[in-house]
């Protein structure tokens, strides 16, 4: 039996979806919860669960969600954090997670014994990896930007970088899609370095073509010394992609990809605009619900480079 924590936190019952999405990616991406979900309660106000494998520290989570309420003119209030009683929660999950098709990838758990479909590109990551399994709207938009490059860039060889890269399902997808790959995952929690380390191992991935580092954005040497990169992830926050900008567009390769999300749809000119700053141009633009991801390219390349029009949307359902 696996013992769980769960937290939750009231909140205003005018909040829109765009902003209940901020505070729920508190959770799911910052702190890395096992699994979050947002409801109504019965008096209406909006109710934010997620639950853990072990408790996290209070003065932390009101110091990351600090900024959020304070972006929507809310005084903060306490999360309440509390013991579950124990149950088989990863027997539990597993059945609540079976495999997923996102175009030709095929993300799947090791308790499916189902045979991946012809021509996919199947990928392992266990049930318990809840962000990052392909579920959340920002790794399947991540995923769909991958296959339409892809199709558009038929080069067999490509040297990649998954930044910020929690269980590595981009960049070990894209290893599997194109096994002449060169993959560096970074991550600045050792957590995720070793997560990412791990599904290598059981995709049965080479190691001589992942490197998995513990970095800072582009600080750690692996990351810098592998430059420049013909594909980057990452799917981290809006906030910390505008900051890293600069850094992002300098590890490029000349005719190079860029794949950002984390982003909510409102945020998602702020980050055009900052990139576009650093030489990058729209090559598509995906919106999966609340969150949108976005492919850029050097903007050199000219608008030939795109995988369809810089203007259009393209909505996934």
């Amino acid at each position: 039996m696996t013992a769980l924590f769960q937290a939750r936190l009231q909140l205003d019952e005018r909040l829109t979806p765009a902003e209940l999405a901020g505070f729920e990616t508190v959770f799911s991406e910052l702190l890395d919860a096992a699994a979050t979900a947002h409801l109504r309660d019965g008096g209406g106000c909006w109710l934010i669960e997620a639950l853990f494998t072990d408790p996290p520290a209070e003065d932390a989570v009101a110091a990351l969600l600090a900024p959020v309420f304070a972006g929507c003119g809310l005084t903060p209030v306490p999360v309440v954090i509390t013991p579950l009683a124990q149950r088989d929660w990863l027997a539990e999950n597993r059945a609540a997670f079976p495999p997923r098709r996102i175009g030709r990838f095929w993300i799947y758990g090791s308790h499916v014994e189902t045979p991946p479909p012809p021509t996919s590109w199947p990928l392992l990551v266990e049930a318990a990896q809840a962000f990052g399994s392909g579920t959340h709207p920002t790794t399947e938009g991540c995923l769909r930007a991958a296959e339409a490059i892809l199709r558009r860039d038929r080069r067999l060889r490509w040297r990649a970088l998954d930044m910020g890269c929690g269980s590595a399902i981009l960049g070990l997808g894209l290893l599997k899609a194109r096994p002449g790959t060169m993959l560096v995952a970074a991550d600045n929690d050792i957590l995720a370095v070793t997560t990412a380390a791990e599904n290598a191992r059981i995709n049965h991935l080479p190691p001589l073509r992942v490197k998995a580092v513990l970095s800072q954005g582009y600080a750690g040497p692996p990351v810098r010394l592998r430059a420049p990169y013909d594909l980057i992830f990452a799917n981290i926050l809006a906030g910390p992609l505008c900051g890293m900008a600069r850094d992002q567009m300098a590890a490029l390769s000349a005719h190079g990809w860029l794949v950002l999300s984390g982003i909510l749809n409102q945020q998602a000119v702020m980050v055009e605009r900052r990139y576009a700053a650093t030489g990058a141009r729209i090559a598509a633009r995906l919106t999966i619900g609340d969150w949108t991801t976005l492919v850029l390219r050097p903007a050199r390349l000219g608008r030939s480079a795109g995988l369809w029009h810089p203007r259009s949307n393209v909505s996934v359902t």
